[in-house]
């Protein structure tokens, strides 16, 4: 049975860099080898891990295709000012199909791709494509989305 994700348990979390989220995914892979991690959304902890990392790197290698005009310019007036702030988008808002992560996904495999695409920016790589949402965005932009974005997945997990 699915979860309503806008009713989840979560836990607050906000991100301002990158360091931030691999502390997290220390204390979460800590969590997941004494068994008390769990998790209160739809995707298993592994699933949550490959979701991110899919979507980073879309941002660094290009995105498939791009949402329909008037999604775009609606999801610009309504969200994107709030997503280059930082802030984490809602919870249940859906995803596009080509970012939905690999079904089953195993914890160690979701958490190596994830930490694979952090690895990338820390040797120097940028986010330069443009979002299949939002359109044109500065590298700046798109690290405060990602951050967003990754605090939200990670709210629902919960390292006991």
């Amino acid at each position: 049975m699915a979860v309503n994700t806008k009713q989840a348990e979560r836990r607050s979390l906000s991100f301002r860099s990158f360091d931030e989220v691999k502390g997290d995914l220390e204390a979460l892979e800590r969590a997941h080898e004494r068994g008390t991690l769990r998790h209160t959304g739809n995707w298993t902890p592994g699933e949550v891990f490959d979701h991110c990392a899919i979507f980073m790197g879309c941002a660094l290698d290009g995105f498939p295709g791009r949402a329909p005009w008037a999604v775009r310019v609606l999801a610009s007036l309504l969200f994107k000012r709030g997503a280059v702030s930082g802030k984490s988008p809602p919870p249940g808002f859906g995803t596009a199909p080509f970012l939905l992560p690999r079904e089953g996904v195993s914890f160690a495999d979701g958490l190596t791709a994830l930490r694979g695409q952090i690895a990338r920016l820390d040797a120097g790589e940028q986010f330069t494509h443009p979002s299949g949402l939002f359109g044109k965005l500065t590298h700046d932009q798109w690290v405060k989305i990602q951050l967003g974005h990754t605090a939200l997945h990670l709210s629902f997990l919960h390292p006991e």
